[in-house]
């Protein structure tokens, strides 16, 4: 039983430590996600937001020019998650998952030579029961994640 029980709150740890590494990373972005965040989750993000806001002012914006440090805001300059990144989820109900939906290489030029994406069946449109699990790019099932279907894992 020690065992499991190391092995579980091993797995918990490196969870918190994963989830607070994405908080941190993105902590600009993640400002107006809060909705989807548990309250603690929220009150870290604060807590840290400020420290580093502190500790940027202190070390960079105030040598800075106000027009300067007005643009640091901008939606341009907020560093985002990567959406191209592969994450692993579990299916809640059934879903069909488009692999093509925000392919950067499909919708980026309008010209596709490359029909290797495609699966065995020549679509890129799969069906996942409930109950399984896959790893797929977030930008591939960020709207079934939205609505509840895929639950993300890690």
């Amino acid at each position: 039983y020690k065992m499991e029980a190391d092995r579980v709150r091993f797995l918990l740890a490196d969870l918190t430590r994963t989830r607070l590494a994405k908080i941190e990373n993105h902590a600009l972005h993640n400002r107006e996600l809060v909705d989807r965040m548990s309250d603690e989750e929220v009150a870290y993000l604060k807590q840290y937001g400020g420290l580093a806001e502190r500790h940027l002012q202190r070390t960079v914006l105030n040598s800075l020019p106000k027009e300067a440090w007005r643009k640091l805001n901008e939606p341009d300059m907020i560093d985002t998650p990567d959406l191209d990144a592969y994450v692993f989820c579990k299916v809640l109900e059934t879903v069909e998952i488009d692999s093509s939906v925000g392919d950067k290489k499909k919708s980026g030029s309008g010209i596709d030579d490359d029909d290797d994406d495609d699966d065995d069946m020549g679509g890129s449109i799969q069906e996942h029961a409930a109950g399984s699990f896959l790893i797929a790019r977030y930008a591939a099932i960020r709207g079934q994640v939205l609505e509840g279907k895929l639950a993300l894992l890690v």
